[in-house]
């Protein structure tokens, strides 16, 4: 009877995947800032990493600011354009964006190049990074985002309208 209850369970359980697959072939592609994009009418955001704000700065070596927002969008726009652009999603973040592992034929993740040449930090949760070892990679080489002092995006973003309409401050990250 155990038996038939659990074949009763799968056979009416919804077992279809919710993964979709979203490719640019001839979909404009455009980019919103280093980790979030739309194909066509999709709206995507890349999986497992958080990238500087469009409007964000960050220092350089010499204490110098620079646009590190501007510069993430602009190496994520080189990065998608390629008609071979496919996308992973499983599921949808609160801004109804496609959580998404994106890759083209020249490069394999997306994200892991993002993190690898830093325009963004890897996501941690629970003492786990996503992408540890690119942005420890990035980190080391001091690229990007890491050539100096820099806000953690999250952090930024707490101190910037129109994201929570907080004003604060928070401790750099960097050298």
């Amino acid at each position: 009877m155990l038996l038939l209850l659990f074949a009763a369970a799968y056979f009416f359980s919804d077992n279809r995947s919710t993964r979709s697959i979203i490719q640019a072939n001839t979909q404009k592609v455009i980019t919103t800032d280093g980790d979030s994009f739309m194909i066509g009418v999709n709206k995507l955001r890349l999986k497992g990493i958080d990238a500087p704000e469009y409007n964000q700065s960050c220092g350089d070596e010499a204490g110098q600011q620079w646009q590190c927002g501007k510069a993430a969008r602009g190496n994520l726009e080189t990065l998608l354009a390629d008609a071979s652009l496919t996308c992973e999603a499983e599921v949808r973040d609160r801004y109804g964006r496609a959580l998404s592992t994106c890759s083209t034929a020249q490069t394999q993740d997306i994200a892991a190049a993002q993190v690898r040449l830093g325009m963004a930090v890897s996501d941690e949760w629970m003492g786990m990074r996503s992408y540890g070892a690119e942005e420890d990679e990035a980190r080391l080489a001091k690229r990007g985002i890491w050539r100096g002092d820099f806000m953690h995006p999250k952090e930024w973003r707490a101190g910037h309208k129109p994201y929570h309409g907080a004003e604060g401050s928070s401790e750099l990250i960097g050298s």
